[in-house]
């Protein structure tokens, strides 16, 4: 078995069905009619932070987050998502000044200067945050719970190692299910 991982840009595309992806992980947005999904986590976001940032000097309500810069983190480039219309909710706008396409990438960022990010629970995320100095912090905003699953196209269904790789990924996502 190989295993490639294919920049997100296949994403929203028919790539399923067309076999130029077995597997589509992650948050699924358009799936052809035909295709298999099944969610297979439900989290929500932390806010993470470098080590000494000014914004966990406290505790941390929508107002400090919010005059906080942030990191953007969006595959397609996006500056407004689900953070956005909880500040809204609540009056508050944050500057988002820089996107990147990974929360990877924006840990990175924000372990060298005052801006920060967000980033999933569960232990590989914990991982990259200990390793790089960071500290986490609660979003205390109402926003919807974030479902990240797993989407196959039905020609898969008789693949023995198709689906043995599609066990495999359960059961390595079902250690990183957050607790609570």
């Amino acid at each position: 078995m190989s295993i490639v991982f294919l920049p997100e840009s296949a994403e929203d595309t028919p790539a399923l069905r067309q076999g130029v992806v077995d597997l589509e992980l992650g948050v699924l947005g358009h799936l052809d009619p035909e295709t298999c999904a099944e969610r297979l986590i439900t989290t929500s976001l932390l806010g993470v932070a470098r080590q000494g940032h000014p914004l966990v000097d406290g505790p941390i309500d929508a107002r400090r987050f919010a005059e906080a810069d942030h990191i953007g983190t969006s595959r397609t480039g996006k500056r407004h998502g689900p953070i956005d219309t909880a500040l809204a909710e609540v009056g508050l706008r944050r500057r988002v000044p820089i996107v990147v396409p990974s929360h990877t990438s924006a840990m990175l960022l924000a372990r060298t200067t005052d801006l920060v990010c967000l980033a999933l629970p569960g232990a590989p995320a914990a991982d990259r945050i200990s390793a790089l100095g960071l500290r986490t912090f609660p979003v205390t905003l109402e926003i919807p719970p974030i479902e990240i699953g797993m989407a196959r196209h039905p020609r898969s269904d008789a693949d023995h190692a198709h689906r043995w790789f599609r066990d495999q990924v359960r059961a390595v996502l079902a250690q990183q299910r957050p607790a609570g």
